[in-house]
């Protein structure tokens, strides 16, 4: 495709490494490598980096600490030029009289740096490709151009205090939603015009003086960036079709029903009793020969089926040892294997047994995000190095084991508690019914005396919200959903299995609604119930284009 001039202005790309970066290298050693597409850079670099706002007095600094861990590997410089040029420019223009803004970009753009690592494991995966959508393959080339529109979008939409918290799998998993919602939209055949891409580009604030677009300042602006106006105009007309798409499919109209539903949610308060049946009490009794375990087993192996189990080995370096920590640094390329750490820093390397991946690493606990690296590398091959709170965490997988199904011999006692449970359960579930059905037949209001006469285990709640946690029940909608549904003195007509047992339930009591506070707070409600739609139809609607585009991540 040939350039295009931009109808706003025209900024010549000129890729060098800018000045913000010269102070850095004679610290990081960016190696230069040739390949088969030209030249690109081999290096795992780690930079901390302070701005300090001069004008301020100097108790009253503003500034921004960045670490990322970039893994880069014949990546053209000039993506990550843009990416740090987009960061430190558009700070350095709103300084002075735009520091709200000037934190709201460096809340949305900064995860980019971030983010390589995890483009990085993508990339481990297939380099050619990391997802294909409608028969068309996305590569690792092309995720970085989305990656690029999704820091541009918060950028650009003023994101919120909250945005501080975003993680790099957020920006990638968005990304590939872009991806998703433009293959829709151009199926729908969505066009955006020049004009609109104009008018749109016109109305940012960031490119305004005195509430006036100013070529000269978006010029400037992109000039800086290293980014050519019809590379910015295209994400924007890529972003304007993304509006678009969802205004044809994205309707919400909550209706004042749905409003007050969402208040009483909030402000209802409810108490109730119920009778209890724990299966624990039942399970007691219940013995099962062995031929029924054997047969158990059998109709049910399933429920004993084990996911994948990796062994690895890993090493921790603490944030303090500063010393020991900027060796490895100043050494990364040279680290093969995990155990280079031992011989070479004297780290200490830790094995553990196979574990899953839900699984608590040991010496590390519960640790999700770990043990989803852990599985994504390939054997006797080590991780990049990765931050925690903690420290600097190297991994490696040892050994790997495929799911499987143990045989009946080697769990037979897990099996035999399984089966018990079943059993209790099914036990629980004639006693509940035969009580529900007495319930209603002799029209019984009084569930205290019902459970002295057979001899069941009765309690009492103080009150709660929907959303509370029921005192004996657990945290639980659905139960919430039943509770509030019921009018006071009702029992509800069936049994509620949870998790410890089988429950009869009787709304005591239940708080009316203030109809004055309601009115008074009706416009706020609506706000969160338009912003909640809003979500739940949109993620919905992502699902669809998923299957439609039989989409492979």
């Amino acid at each position: 495709m040939q350039p295009f001039t931009s109808s706003i202005g025209r900024v010549p790309f000129t890729p060098k490494l800018p000045k913000i970066f010269f102070p850095f290298r004679k610290y990081h050693k960016i190696k230069k490598i040739a390949t088969p597409i030209g030249h690109g850079y081999d290096a795992r670099i780690v930079l901390r980096l302070r701005f300090q706002d001069a004008t301020e007095k100097p108790n009253d600094t503003s500034f921004v600490t960045l670490t990322a861990t970039l893994y880069i590997m014949n990546i053209f410089l000039e993506n990550f030029v843009l990416t740090a040029n987009i960061i430190f420019i558009m700070l350095n223009t709103f300084r002075s009289h735009h520091k709200k803004i000037m934190w709201i970009l460096a809340i949305a753009v900064i995860p980019a740096f971030v983010l390589w690592g995890g483009i990085s494991f993508l990339k481990e995966k297939n380099q050619n490709s990391v997802a294909k959508v409608g028969g068309r393959t996305i590569t690792l080339n092309d995720m970085r151009y989305y990656v690029t529109m999704v820091q541009l979008s918060l950028a650009l939409s003023g994101a919120p205090e909250k945005e501080k918290n975003i993680s790099k799998q957020d920006i990638i998993q968005t990304a590939f939603d872009y991806i998703l919602l433009l293959w829709k939209a151009d199926k729908d055949r969505i066009k955006v015009s020049d004009s609109e891409v104009i008018a749109s580009i016109k109305q940012m604030k960031f490119f305004s003086r005195d509430k006036t677009f100013d070529q000269q300042q978006y010029k400037h602006l992109l000039r800086q960036m290293h980014m050519e106006p019809q590379v910015f105009e295209e994400y924007i007309r890529n972003l304007l079709k993304i509006e678009k798409l969802y205004q044809k499919y994205i309707h919400i109209n909550p209706s004042e029903t749905d409003v007050k539903k969402l208040y009483r949610k909030d402000t209802q308060k409810a108490r109730i009793s119920y009778i209890f049946i724990p299966y624990d009490k039942l399970k007691e009794g219940i013995k099962v020969p062995e031929n029924e375990l054997e047969k158990f087993y059998q109709k049910n192996k399933s429920l004993f089926k084990e996911g994948p189990k990796i062994k690895i080995k890993y090493a921790m370096i603490p944030a303090t040892d500063k010393e020991k920590v900027a060796l490895i640094k100043n050494d990364l390329n040279n680290l093969k294997s995990i155990d280079d750490l031992k011989t070479k820093f004297s780290t200490d390397i830790k094995e553990t047994t196979f574990i899953g991946k839900n699984d608590p690493i040991e010496g590390l606990g519960w640790q999700p995000a770990i043990n989803s690296i852990a599985f994504s590398l390939k054997p006797k091959k080590i991780s990049p190095m990765l931050e925690t709170s903690a420290g600097y965490i190297f991994l490696q997988k040892e050994e790997e084991k495929a799911a499987f199904t143990p045989e009946f011999t080697e769990i037979k006692p897990k099996v035999e508690e399984a089966a018990k449970d079943s059993l209790a359960k099914e036990k629980a579930k004639v006693l509940a019914d035969k009580l529900a059905a007495k319930i209603k037949n002799e029209k019984i209001e009084n569930l205290k005396k019902l459970a002295e006469q057979e001899n069941y285990e009765f309690k009492e709640t103080g009150e709660f919200k929907y959303y509370d946690y029921i005192e004996g029940l657990g945290l639980n909608e659905s139960v919430s959903k039943i509770i509030f549904s019921l009018k006071k003195g009702q029992i509800y007509p069936y049994p509620v299995f949870l998790s410890k047992g089988a429950y009869i339930i009787q709304l005591k009591d239940i708080s009316s609604i203030d109809e004055a506070d309601f009115t008074a707070k009706k416009e706020e409600y609506l706000a969160r119930l338009k912003q909640s739609m809003d979500v739940m139809q949109k993620m919905k609607f992502l699902s669809q284009i998923r299957k439609e585009s039989n989409a492979r991540f």
